[in-house]
């Protein structure tokens, strides 16, 4: 019998296995890290219009915030999001207590890590 006539051994098989599973488990890790890094862009996504949405409330709203802390809920895609906020007075002499620093910080209910933080200057009209 000639060496083509016969097959694999043993050994080469094994090998060849060995070799395809290291490559498998290989592209099963990286989709894993891509599935996880897709999740983590949507919370981030989700984080931030969560956080806009607030920020354009507080626009539309009629009267000025005032300075200190607060948090609020929000239901958004099934989940229960939470924004703390953070409001200081900018006095000036020029523009006086004006002007409003906000910074808003959206995470998901049950943790404790911020998804997205978003800072922004609020300004009033004199008289209004």
């Amino acid at each position: 019998m000639y060496r083509s006539e016969r097959g694999f051994t043993l050994i080469e098989v094994m090998i060849a296995l060995t070799v395809f599973a290291l490559l498998a488990s290989a592209i099963a890790l990286t989709n894993i890290q891509s599935l996880r890094n897709a999740r983590q862009l949507d919370e981030q996504l989700q984080g931030r219009w969560i956080n806009q949405n607030v920020l354009t409330e507080m626009q539309l709203d009629s009267s000025f915030p005032r300075s200190g802390s607060s948090d609020r809920e929000y239901e958004y895609n099934g989940q229960t999001w939470v924004v703390d906020i953070e409001v200081q007075v900018e006095d000036s002499e020029i523009l006086g207590s004006y002007l409003r620093h906000v910074q808003l910080n959206a995470r998901l209910k049950d943790e404790e890590n911020y998804v997205d933080t978003l800072r922004a200057t609020l300004g009033k009209v004199n008289g209004s």
